[in-house]
């Protein structure tokens, strides 16, 4: 989780330069610290989702935040690596959220669905970061850049490694060629539900959604 520590932690093993370590205070003054962190990045994945990463202006972001423009720079350095952070939370959330709800799962079926869920589920819950994911990181710098990329096939390759389970409990094998064509199809669908999910309409249907996206999939493998 994102917190004061390991966002300046994060920022040096991108290979920026260091900054001073806060002092430490008492616990409830690091949880302060802790909320302030969290209000940034959501407040900046909202209007880098509005307006786009490139016409959000960190003064904006600290007013949303309700956080004074020379105090936000106590937190960061600039706006890209705001950018950094809010991807990188989305995605540890992303993964941890899955890996916590399959932890005791071992039906290769089962960790499917719940995949196709938990993806489904993780979007709507933070559209605004979502949406920062897909539109906004290829505009980071290479260094910052890989370290995203890095964690996307990582949890890319979860995805492929669950179709070739499911496959071989099927008594079939995948080619790697195969594998590759179907996560790329899997996740096409999984991240095309931000230009046609309407709350008021499918919140009702998400679980018969993910059911729909899971039954293409595993019949694919069957």
């Amino acid at each position: 989780m994102a917190n004061d520590k390991a966002l300046r932690k994060t920022t040096k093993a991108v290979g920026s330069a260091g900054a001073a370590r806060p002092t430490k205070g008492k616990r409830r003054g690091q949880r302060r610290h802790d909320a302030n962190v969290e209000n940034i990045l959501g407040s900046a994945a909202s209007l880098f989702a509005e307006k786009s990463f490139g016409l959000a202006s960190i003064r904006e972001i600290a007013a949303r935040a309700n956080i004074s423009f020379p105090r936000i720079y106590y937190y960061l350095r600039n706006k890209e690596e705001l950018l950094y952070l809010v991807a990188e939370r989305g995605l540890e959330r992303l993964i941890k959220s899955y890996e916590e709800r399959s932890a005791q799962i071992t039906d290769p079926a089962e960790k499917l669905r719940l995949f196709i869920e938990n993806h489904f589920t993780s979007a709507i819950s933070s559209p605004a970061e979502a949406k920062v994911l897909l539109q906004e990181t290829s505009k980071l710098s290479q260094t910052y850049l890989s370290r995203i990329r890095e964690m996307e096939r990582q949890y890319a390759e979860t995805g492929r490694a669950l179709l070739t389970d499911l496959a071989r409990a099927n008594g079939k094998q995948l080619s790697r060629a195969r594998s590759r064509i179907l996560v790329s199809l899997l996740f096409g669908a999984l991240n095309s539900l931000g230009n046609w999910y309407d709350p008021a309409r499918d919140e009702a249907h998400l679980q018969e959604i993910a059911e729909e996206i899971y039954r293409l999939f595993a019949s694919a493998v069957q």
